[in-house]
């Protein structure tokens, strides 16, 4: 459940949009604020992958009611668009960049993809230094499910060095994509986490629309709440207090 109930919430967000246009991926700006300022108003504090890596190898204290702020892909509009909001409201956020697809300076290197415009380096390095840690999500959005294991070690070093080549800061944190790897066989799943680890991989994020309990279990399948443009803000509450997979549920039921 949410804090209130000894939950880590974690919140998964992809693209963010400066007009109106909302969809199943795209939150604006405007209900993004609205979003910020009730963790601000209700004294949720923001943590980075670096303040729960701590947590979890030093046993630094997290804040009394943490929340984390997640983004997955990499998308410009994480610079143009989130980047002056998490300044307003003096937000930490964890982008999750997909290797290939950010912008070099020189345009070289770039894996051809249908999702969008993708933020260039400099952009990237810039808010490091600011509100943003970055983390992996593979070299061109690669469903971990579909690829062998020396596949994913494959591409796990490909991305880091890909990132490391264009001077971005990473922390060593996986965010899968697509949700989990192998959620019904156990034993894959866990050589997975044993290969994690072999690769100096400390965290790795699935999208559950869960909340995990505090402390973490299992520290390779950390559950995330996918954050809907179209929720109203209510439903944003029900996502952050952990009862969203439960209220669709029940909806699906009434429909």
């Amino acid at each position: 459940m949410g804090t209130a109930f000894g939950g880590f919430p974690v919140l998964n967000y992809h693209k963010i949009n400066n007009g109106s246009e909302v969809d199943f991926l795209t939150v604006n700006t405007t209900e993004l604020r609205r979003h910020f300022s009730y963790l601000n108003n209700k004294g949720y504090t923001t943590v980075f992958i670096s303040d729960v890596l701590a947590h979890i190898e030093q046993k630094k204290p997290l804040p009394a009611k943490p929340v984390m702020i997640t983004l997955d892909d990499g998308y410009r509009d994480n610079y143009t668009a989130l980047y002056p909001v998490l300044k307003e409201y003096n937000i930490k956020a964890n982008i999750f960049l997909v290797g290939g697809f950010i912008q070099s300076p020189d345009k070289k290197h770039l894996d051809p993809n249908p999702m969008g415009e993708f933020m260039q380096a400099q952009e990237a390095v810039e808010m490091s230094k600011d509100l943003v840690e970055f983390g992996l999500h593979t070299f061109s959005h690669q469903s971990y499910s579909k690829l062998s294991l020396p596949e994913i070690e494959a591409d796990l070093k490909k991305t880091k060095a890909r990132l490391q080549e264009l001077g971005i800061p990473l922390q060593p944190c996986h965010a899968y994509t697509f949700g989990a790897y192998n959620q019904k066989d156990g034993n894959k799943r866990q050589a997975m986490f044993e290969l994690l680890q072999q690769n100096d991989i400390r965290l790795a994020f699935r999208v559950s629309n869960w909340v995990d309990k505090l402390p973490l279990q299992n520290k390779y399948f950390i559950s995330r709440i996918h954050v809907n443009g179209l929720f109203p803000l209510w439903k944003f509450k029900v996502a952050l207090w952990g009862f969203i997979k439960i209220f669709n549920r029940i909806e699906s039921l009434l429909k």
